[in-house]
């Protein structure tokens, strides 16, 4: 007879264990999702890791080969979305500025993402730093061009259905630098 409330116990936990586990994971990962720095975090890492940054830009234009890249945490440059390339000077300068990775769009500007999230079937929200240079090589692809606005608080920034609208937002920092953020609702 006591075996039989142990067995109910355990049953109970093993069919309603799985769904709570769900309903939690979507209540806390919108409080994750949301959670960036405040761009006066991002802009003091700016300005103590200035000199790298300008280091690191001026190295990936004058790299016909980074163009149109995406370099990883580890300084590896992606050629196909298969195969990378290590670059040992990209990865001594994305460890000095923190970033996750580094982005290198088709018009010349070149992102420093140090915060955010992003995955094939979520929504993307990404902080850091934005280099455009004065001279663009062509206009932003597929009409991502940037949106200067004087504070990048998600409550101050452009919404659609309740979240944020997607676009990249910036903050002028220098005439060619910005804090960005990246937001890509699917």
């Amino acid at each position: 007879m006591k075996r039989l409330p142990k067995i109910l116990l355990y049953s109970c936990l093993f069919l309603v264990g799985p769904y709570l586990l769900v309903v939690a994971s979507f209540r806390i990962w919108p409080k994750y999702e949301d959670h960036l720095p405040p761009e006066q975090r991002v802009r003091k890492q700016f300005e103590n890791d200035r000199a790298y940054y300008i280091q690191f830009a001026t190295l990936l234009q004058r790299d016909p080969s980074a163009h149109y890249r995406v370099i990883d945490g580890d300084g590896r440059v992606g050629i196909n979305g298969v195969r990378s390339q290590p670059v040992p000077e990209y990865k001594h300068l994305i460890r000095k500025v923190g970033a996750k990775d580094v982005t290198i769009r088709e018009d010349g500007s070149i992102e420093f993402a140090l915060y955010g999230y992003g995955c094939v079937i979520c929504s993307d929200s990404y902080m850091g730093v934005r280099y455009v240079p004065n001279v663009r090589k062509a206009a932003a692809p597929g009409g991502w061009e940037q949106t200067v606005v004087s504070s990048l608080d998600s409550a101050k920034l452009p919404h659609e259905n309740g979240a944020i609208a997607t676009g990249v937002y910036v903050v002028p920092i220098e005439p060619e630098w910005f804090i960005y953020r990246l937001e890509y609702r699917e």
